[in-house]
């Protein structure tokens, strides 16, 4: 997704367009995976993952963006309004009124003003946007956070790290489960946002750090064994049916998932093929780089929409119908027919809702501030109604 207040990284584009893909077939094939013990199919067994991946790469991608940069806070959460709000909206009024007015009136004020993760709300048909208010949620406290790292250095992040393990554990011991907290909301996806804050300096500043290829190989692995660890750790996703999880695990995994994501991250954006390659090959990987990355500027409307489609197959699977052509061969339905409709749904959504909007966005970054310290400097943050932002400044 281009910015007009970064460079383009099209890398960013393939992670976003994994982390939406992942998430799609977990949706899709999680139930013919539930008991499959093949360790090769965790990251699709357990491709609610995807999610920690999209937060950690937004707070990589914010910090990126304002790093260094004074960052006016009325252009900004009006720019991620114009990025998240128009397609999210139709999404849930299609779920709130579509399917039987399912969504009562203090439900729906609640979902449209993002905060329907932290109330008993249902959305049927598309109970995963609880993730964009999540988003949403973070996005009304980076710009302070950035202030706050600027004035107290980055062992600011890591205390945020520290305070809200705690305060899992903390739950978890008084509760006996801390797994709603951990996976529906900020007490647990904060890690991660704050997670891909600090990979964004350590890229800016160590840029070379991860250069030899291997390194990749090495964050697949952490990923995989982490995957494995989880797995064991809790006895699977939400206790394999169990409502709750009574695994101190969840008190961890916020901070260890994100971390394992983000290392893959990092690995992708310094990965280096090690091999000089031919003209055709470079041309090649080229063409596939330019695809994956349109597969990436169009992954929030792949996100969206997904499920639908999703219950859609669980529901043809169960009364055994079957698509032509296909034969009920349901690996091929999924690649033959519902796949590709699902694209050309999500491409037109982000050409007709989302794109018109995005095209309004501003830039929302002033003058440039004194990087990120890794100790406290006598600064401090002050709100300048004149500016209409957010500054550091003496008082």
């Amino acid at each position: 997704m281009q910015s007009a207040n970064i460079a383009y990284m099209p890398r960013l584009d393939h992670l976003r367009f994994y982390a939406a893909f992942i998430v799609l077939l977990y949706h899709f094939f999680h139930p013919m995976l539930a008991q499959q013990d093949n360790p090769l199919l965790l990251v699709v067994r357990e491709g609610y993952g995807g999610v920690a991946l999209f937060m950690v790469l937004t707070g990589f991608i914010l910090t990126s963006i304002c790093l260094g940069r004074e960052v006016q806070y009325r252009a900004f959460l009006m720019n991620r309004l114009l990025r998240i709000y128009p397609l999210y909206i139709v999404a849930v009024c299609i779920a709130a009124f579509a399917f039987g007015r399912q969504v009562d009136a203090l439900s729906f004020v609640a979902l449209a003003t993002f905060l329907g993760n932290l109330s008993d709300v249902k959305l049927p048909h598309f109970p995963h946007l609880w993730t964009i208010m999540v988003e949403f949620q973070f996005y009304l406290l980076f710009p302070l956070l950035m202030i706050f790292v600027r004035r107290a250095g980055l062992g600011y992040l890591a205390g945020i790290l520290a305070l809200f393990l705690s305060l899992r554990l903390l739950v978890f011991f008084l509760d006996g489960t801390v797994q709603d907290a951990s996976y529906w909301t900020l007490l647990g996806r904060l890690d991660q946002f704050v997670l891909g804050m600090l990979l964004a300096v350590l890229h800016r500043h160590r840029s070379t750090l991860l250069a030899n290829p291997a390194w990749l190989a090495v964050a697949l692995l952490t990923l995989q064994g982490w995957l494995m660890t989880f797995v064991w750790w809790s006895g699977g996703y939400f206790g394999e049916g169990t409502p709750y999880s009574p695994s101190i695990a969840w008190a961890f995994s916020p901070l260890l998932e994100g971390a394992a994501y983000g290392f893959v991250l990092l690995a992708y954006l310094h990965f280096r093929w090690p091999l000089p390659a031919s003209e055709a090959m470079q041309r090649l990987g080229a063409q596939a780089s330019a695809v994956f990355a349109w597969l990436g500027t169009i992954s929030y409307s792949l996100y969206v929409w997904h499920f639908p489609f999703a219950m859609l197959h669980h529901r043809m699977m169960e009364r055994g119908w079957e698509m032509p052509l296909v034969g009920g061969v349901w690996y091929l339905e999924f690649l033959v027919v519902l796949l590709p409709a699902i694209l050309a749904v999500s491409a037109l959504s982000y050409y007709v809702i989302e794109r018109p909007f995005l095209a309004m966005r501003v830039k929302y970054l002033a003058g440039a501030v004194s990087p990120l310290p890794v100790t406290a400097p006598a600064r401090h943050a002050a709100y300048s109604p004149a500016r209409g932002g957010l500054s550091s400044a003496r008082p």
